[in-house]
């Protein structure tokens, strides 16, 4: 069964309002002439968003979508701190919804635009990507173009505690012990991946956004990211994105100078639209 079909809505309604929940985090908006134009015309556009975003963030992008591809379906996955704790086997359960509706539209020969935020979305997309693998018979997820912004980092300590204590509620208690147990937090993790001889999660992050087993170096990818950025490392997301060129993705770098963590589309509209754009013109390579 089809999700509801509901008109973009007016700026002035509640963010995400129009938005409707189809499984963990999962949520879907369809234009009212998706069903009725072919495939090849209604973009899917999945949107990962980074950790405890706000409605009302969250929407400056969706509405941005809704104008530039009217007759698109965007799928947006949200992020909250536990579900960088997962573990894979869980992602493939929590992400069926999600999964189920991208084999629909690329079953009708529909085209993909991905777009992920921080490490919060650049872990969904992620595990996204493996279970999609694991569930189609080792083909990669197919994308007509990939947006990381603002990511990925491998996680340094301060900038780690930084994002999640961005996330916590605010109120007198996280106020007063929010810091303390955030350090509490990222040291228990972090004695974790040393008593079980494993990678932290971050840096497997950046090492899996960049594994040609994983993602489809054939796609073009954007990446976002500013000198100003207190959460990623602006020499961080460059090197990946020089990592991701020498494996032979088609890379854009789109660098911003004041613009703050998953903020840069505030400092230049034009310039990060327009690179989507181009990314989305572009589309995959042959071969």
């Amino acid at each position: 069964m089809d999700p509801p079909i509901v008109p973009a809505p007016d700026q002035t309604t509640q963010p995400l309002s129009d938005f409707q929940k189809i499984g963990h985090n999962t949520y879907i908006w369809t234009s009212s002439s998706y069903l009725t134009q072919p495939a090849k015309e209604t973009p899917l556009i999945l949107l990962f968003a980074w950790n405890a975003a706000a409605s009302k963030h969250i929407s400056k992008y969706t509405l941005s979508y809704q104008k530039l591809f009217p007759a698109s379906r965007i799928l947006l996955v949200r992020c909250y701190t536990p579900d960088m704790f997962r573990s894979t086997g869980t992602y493939e359960r929590m992400l069926q919804p999600a999964l189920n509706l991208v084999a629909e539209h690329t079953t009708a020969d529909g085209e993909i635009l991905v777009h992920s935020f921080s490490n919060g979305g650049g872990n969904q997309v992620n595990e996204f990507a493996k279970a999609w693998k694991k569930i189609h018979g080792s083909k990669l997820l197919p994308m007509r173009a990939q947006i990381l912004d603002s990511s990925p980092t491998k996680g340094p300590w301060m900038q780690s505690h930084a994002a999640i204590a961005a996330s916590l509620p605010k109120t007198a208690f996280w106020a007063w012990f929010g810091g303390p147990l955030v350090h509490l937090l990222l040291l228990c993790t972090w004695l974790a991946d040393k008593i079980m001889w494993r990678e932290s999660r971050m840096v497997r992050i950046c090492r899996e956004l960049n594994d040609e087993k994983v993602f489809d170096t054939r796609v073009p990818r954007v990446y976002l990211y500013s000198r100003a950025d207190m959460m990623v490392g602006f020499e961080e997301a460059d090197e990946h994105a020089d990592i991701a060129r020498a494996k032979g993705w088609h890379v854009a770098k789109v660098q911003f100078e004041k613009s703050m963590h998953c903020g840069h589309v505030r400092e230049d509209e034009e310039k990060y639209w327009a690179a989507v754009l181009q990314a989305w013109k572009r589309g995959p390579s042959e071969g």
